[in-house]
């Protein structure tokens, strides 16, 4: 038996199915999915980068101004080392020599004052330490005195929190940290103050 030489197979065209259209519409719903995520993480990401800026920004003032604030015509007057640690007889405030007026005083009246809190479009506050059950910690500054300990200790510092009440009147190690979105602490920077 002989086949013609011109015939070929017959070829039956199908065009999509149902399953077919359901597939590229799963594929769509993913990729404006992953945009659409990948937009937002962006968004949180700039918030947790202006925060790092934030902290750079004011380790480097701490660190400029602590290299003049023993000097006797320092421009800080709030900030000046060397005064001894005073209250406010009335209410019992920290006045002067004290972390609480020096921060207000860089918080109002310097270059900083123009610092945002990117999570909250609000002035970055700082605290005592970072804390993920914490919402409102994100962003926020933490400063810690780092204080010596004698030499072959077991740990080379003692770590407290810097506080209003923390006396400045002698020069201080501090370690800068920021509070991501999630409530973890990223650190910045230790330097002297």
């Amino acid at each position: 038996m002989t086949t013609p030489q011109n015939s070929s197979p017959t070829v039956e065209k199908h065009g999509m199915g149902t399953g077919d259209y359901y597939f590229i519409g799963f594929l769509i719903f993913v990729v404006v999915s992953v945009a659409f995520l990948g937009s937002i993480n962006y968004k949180e990401a700039i918030k947790t980068e202006q925060a790092k800026s934030n902290g750079e920004a004011l380790t480097a003032w701490l660190t400029e101004a602590g290299l003049k604030r023993f000097d006797a015509d320092s421009p800080h007057e709030a900030c000046k080392g060397g005064v001894k640690p005073a209250l406010d007889a009335k209410s019992g405030d920290p006045v002067a020599g004290t972390w609480g007026p020096c921060f207000a005083y860089i918080m109002t009246k310097t270059k900083l004052k123009e610092l945002s809190n990117s999570f909250f479009d609000a002035p970055p506050k700082q605290i005592a330490q970072c804390d993920t059950s914490d919402r409102t910690a994100m962003g926020a500054i933490v400063l810690e005195n780092l204080v010596a300990t004698p030499v072959g200790s077991a740990i080379p510092f003692v770590i407290s929190p810097l506080t209003d009440a923390t006396a400045i009147d002698t020069k201080l190690l501090l370690r800068m940290s920021v509070c991501d979105k999630g409530g973890y602490s990223i650190k910045i920077s230790e330097f002297d103050f």
